[in-house]
């Protein structure tokens, strides 16, 4: 996922070098023909692209012709797992009713009083509580959702998907901003021309060559980590970028320095994030196969992911090209600082905590 994420992340904020060389040494109407190149090359590989359901049926007729030749098949970790869950529900069953508890009740429901022989009544689950039942407003409503919008309201009631569907909102929001800011800062502030301004941006992007590297962390130390740890280092990177103030060598070298720092906390972000959302969208599926069916969950929750992309891409450029012609730049970074750590907030709270489980799914279904 950081493999794949890299290339977005890296076509958003290379776009404007690549834009503002070939506008300064072919002009305009070259920059909509490399546009134009682009978009048919993506078509291309679009068109050579296999589907999935196409690759499964070659897959299983290759598994079909291992069974003739090989024997009788495996039984699956997925299947054995849901047996041995049933046996020790029911199991479990036998030794409530054993025990003289009500299998109907939670602990601590009440049942009959027996009566000892000094007429006492003695209650034998004193400590038992009623189940309790949500309000009929709120079932009512959810079940409307789940009749007429059930994959919707699955996803949405998923906090740990919606934690990433934020971060990433958050991810793009600092990305795209620097596409409405940065190059009229360098502008106003260094002198820059186009090719200037162009080269500035490789300072941000050059972080997300490293994207298979930071995927690699995220598998390695969790998630919610590497999320934070991102988090962070951009709040960092974007707060050094208020002591950029005038020109000089330093100056331009030390707002370099920051944006690099800043493009590394962004990828740090988006790695671990698109990669939780995956084993959240894998978890889902297996536990609501009425409401994804077989085509899964993943093209749903995608969804989701480029509707918070194409959000931020409108919101990112407005909201800080506004403020900085209507205040300054010190203060236009500052609210994307507090933009990173409002979103470390939900991502401390529900990012990770059931990988283990996607990843045995995953392997399940290898196998």
């Amino acid at each position: 996922m950081g493999f794949v994420f890299s290339g977005m992340t890296g076509g958003v904020l290379l776009s404007p070098f690549l834009a503002g060389m070939v506008y300064a040494r072919a002009g305009y109407f070259p920059v909509f023909a490399m546009v134009i190149a682009a978009l048919l090359a993506d078509l291309l590989l679009r068109a050579a692209m296999i589907e999935k359901r196409s690759a499964a049926q070659w897959d299983a007729s290759g598994r079909s012709s291992d069974h003739d030749a090989g024997g009788s098949p495996q039984v699956s970790n997925r299947a054995r797992s849901q047996a041995e869950a049933t046996k020790a529900g029911h199991f479990a069953g036998d030794g409530r009713e054993q025990a003289g508890q009500c299998p109907d009740l939670e602990p601590g429901a009440h049942s009959p009083l027996l009566q000892t022989s000094l007429g006492q009544n003695i209650d034998p689950h004193a400590d038992c509580k009623p189940i309790s039942q949500p309000p009929a407003g709120s079932q009512s409503s959810k079940a409307w959702c789940m009749r007429y919008f059930p994959s919707i309201t699955t996803m949405i009631g998923s906090k740990r998907l919606m934690t990433a569907v934020f971060g990433i909102f958050v991810h793009t929001t600092i990305a795209t901003s620097f596409d409405g800011v940065l190059a009229q800062f360098v502008k106003r502030t260094f002198d820059f021309d186009f090719s200037g301004v162009g080269l500035i941006f490789l300072a941000v992007t050059t972080p997300a060559l490293f994207g298979a590297g930071f995927g690699a962390l995220s598998d390695r130390y969790g998630p919610r980590k590497v999320a934070l740890a991102g988090n962070a280092t951009a709040a960092l990177g974007l707060g050094l970028t208020v002591l950029i103030s005038h020109k000089s060598k330093a100056q331009i070298v030390g707002l370099s320095i920051v944006l690099v720092l800043t493009g590394l906390g962004i990828q740090l972000i988006l790695t671990p994030l698109s990669a939780d959302m995956s084993y959240e969208a894998d978890i889902l599926a297996e536990e609501n196969p009425d409401v994804f069916g077989e085509a899964g969950s993943h093209a749903k929750v995608y969804s989701l992911l480029c509707a918070a992309f194409g959000l931020a891409t409108a919101v990112g450029p407005a909201w800080t090209g506004f403020l900085y012609e209507e205040t300054s730049w010190g203060i236009t970074m500052l609210t994307l600082v507090l933009l990173c750590l409002l979103g470390s907030i939900p991502v401390f709270l529900y990012t990770g905590g059931r990988q283990s489980k996607a990843i045995a799914l995953e392997e399940d279904c290898q196998t």
